[in-house]
């Protein structure tokens, strides 16, 4: 009794959980002044409960699953609760488990105000994310007249959901605070989880959204899904037309992210071009194809009439692609065209935000339901061999810029530390090399000869990312892959030649060449029809392009520099003292 006093309820829920099950487990002896013991009776549902309940359904982290299947079935373990940001399965008993969660304290609207440490939103230096994003709800009937804030309740703002420390951290910081705690969750197995789901002979009409980042169109896009919906949909028409059970899925290609690109490139050509990509990658059963803009609500209502029109009262929805390609922020941006039901899937520049399978309900007319899945990981781009920091350099967050150079043979061109183009030989004097990337890559053009120096000298340097000497040999073997290509025009690109998840070289020259591009083995490179024909006619000189990362670095350089002439100078004061 004098301990239960002295510690408060929450200290208490260990000691009477110890208690009650060291009581129920400790064995008494049989007394024959002690009262018979009853038998063991339910309890009636409608009578009144305990007065304490300490367990929650999903706060035992030693039965947590550790998957990524999510809440996409009703009927898989109803008991579990998976976060609304990212899908999985939340338990808020051990931290360094996937899915931990604190419950907030609950605050009476009426009497919690700003405390004393925190500045007013007036002083704040800029507006904060929610706000750019649009995300903004007006309540209604703010006067002295109306209900006040504990009347009005969720009817005057929606509560926000609870969602597990990774998320928070993610939304508010922009990072994973551990990154060892979500490699514990086993791979995404697309096949087992979707795959059987579409391949399904009969049952609700699915529609498969196809989701491709249009800066890395070849990097993104799914291919392996591509030819597993297209057999499916042969098997599943030759079984219609024959008179049995054939529910077809229908795809949907949706082109995300479109304001990265130049508002030069027109939509028809950019369509033309994403269909002749598509065909090439084994989606050659398109029903349609949208090109959107989540940030800047561009193309969402064709997309949300199309879907819904495509799914039915209810169909099935299931957002697929790679990692970082957009599909969390799509839905969310879907929520506020399609039903009025606003979602709150994390949204991050992380490749891998979703971890488990997100059940959305209600964004779409009649019980249409969406589905977002984590993305595919795609060894071939560069970026799952970077690490956070390096991948927010190559994350392309604007609008693309082109940075051309006019170059001749015997020359390269190096993309950070990631990426090198080399003219071998060609039938012309000139070649017109523009290069589209993340603006925070730093360039580097000179000649070929020199490449070697660059790499031993510079990489992890002056050309950064990697970031740092140690990251070059972890990232893999420098090889080398040729082309050879022919255009017609120098006024504009003819081929491009990208590299997956970093960006590409557009080439334009009126002749031929045999160029050499260079990259770490196992990154995928192709060669393909130029998405932005159009190159800058202010060409970049020879040397380091100028960028916030050549100048830290030539800081850092500099600082060394001075550093060692001044302790030299102080050895040779020193030693002339002594000679004195």
């Amino acid at each position: 009794m004098m301990i239960a006093r002295t510690h408060s309820l929450t200290k208490l829920k260990p000691l009477i959980s110890i208690s009650l099950i060291s009581q129920s487990l400790t064995p008494k002896p049989p007394s024959s002044h002690s009262p018979p013991i009853p038998k063991p009776q339910f309890q009636n549902p409608s009578t009144k409960s305990q007065p304490f309940v300490f367990s929650i359904p999903f706060s035992s982290s030693q039965h947590l699953p550790l998957s990524r299947e999510g809440n996409y079935d009703e009927a898989t373990a109803p008991n579990l609760i998976v976060c609304p940001g990212c899908g999985v399965h939340m338990q808020d008993s051990d931290p360094k488990n996937p899915g931990f969660f604190l419950k907030p304290s609950k605050k009476d609207p009426r009497t919690y105000k700003l405390g004393p440490h925190l500045e007013p939103v007036a002083l704040e230096s800029e507006f904060n994310g929610a706000l750019k994003r649009g995300f903004v709800i007006e309540p209604e009937n703010l006067d002295d007249s109306g209900p006040n804030l504990g009347e009005l309740g969720s009817e005057w703002k929606p509560e926000k959901p609870v969602v597990c420390a990774r998320c928070h951290s993610l939304r508010h910081y922009g990072r994973v605070k551990d990154t060892a705690v979500e490699n514990l969750l086993p791979d995404f197995d697309f096949y087992h989880t979707v795959g059987r789901k579409l391949a399904l002979a009969s049952g609700t009409r699915s529609v498969v959204l196809m989701v491709v980042d249009a800066a890395d169109f070849d990097g993104s896009f799914p291919r392996k899904v591509a030819k597993l919906v297209s057999d499916t949909i042969d098997e599943h028409s030759t079984a219609w037309k024959q008179g049995r059970s054939g529910n077809v899925p229908r795809v949907v290609l949706v082109v995300t992210k479109i304001d990265l690109l130049p508002s030069s490139l027109g939509p028809t050509r950019l369509e033309h071009w994403v269909r002749s990509r598509a065909r090439e990658g084994g989606a050659d059963k398109i029903t349609s194809v949208h090109l959107v803009s989540a940030v800047r609500d561009w193309g969402l209502k064709n997309l949300v009439d199309d879907v819904s029109s495509l799914a039915g009262p209810r169909g099935n929805v299931w957002a697929i692609g790679a990692q970082n390609a957009g599909k969390s922020t799509l839905i969310n941006a879907i929520g506020k065209h399609g039903g009025g039901k606003i979602t709150h899937l994390t949204e991050a520049p992380v490749p891998g935000t979703t971890l488990g399978i997100v059940r959305v309900e209600g964004v779409l007319p009649g019980k249409t339901k969406m589905f977002d899945t984590p993305g595919l990981l795609h060894p071939h781009q560069i970026t799952t061999r970077l690490t956070r920091e390096e991948q927010s350099l190559v994350n392309i967050s604007k609008e693309l810029k082109p940075r051309t150079y006019r170059i001749k043979d015997g020359y390269s061109v190096h993309i950070a530390g990631l990426m090198r183009l080399d003219i071998e030989e060609s039938s012309v004097d000139s070649v017109y090399v523009t290069a589209w990337a993340s603006p925070y890559l730093p360039l580097h053009m000179g000649k070929t000869e020199n490449a070697s120096e660059m790499v031993e000298k510079h990489f992890g340097r002056q050309l950064q990312p990697p970031i740092g000497e140690n990251r070059v040999k972890e990232l893999g073997q420098w090889v080398k892959k040729e082309f050879h290509i022919s255009g017609n025009s120098w006024d504009s690109s003819s081929v491009d030649i990208a590299a997956a998840g970093l960006g590409w070289f557009a080439v334009g020259l009126k002749g031929e060449a045999v160029l050499s591009v260079w990259t770490y083995d196992g990154i995928d490179v192709v060669l393909r029809n130029s998405l932005l024909p159009n190159r800058s006619y202010n060409f970049e000189v020879s040397g380091f392009t100028v960028s916030k990362i050549v100048s830290k670095a030539d800081k850092a350089s500099n600082k060394s520099q001075r550093q060692g002439e001044k302790k030299k100078k102080q050895t040779d004061h020193q030693k002339d003292s002594v000679t004195c």
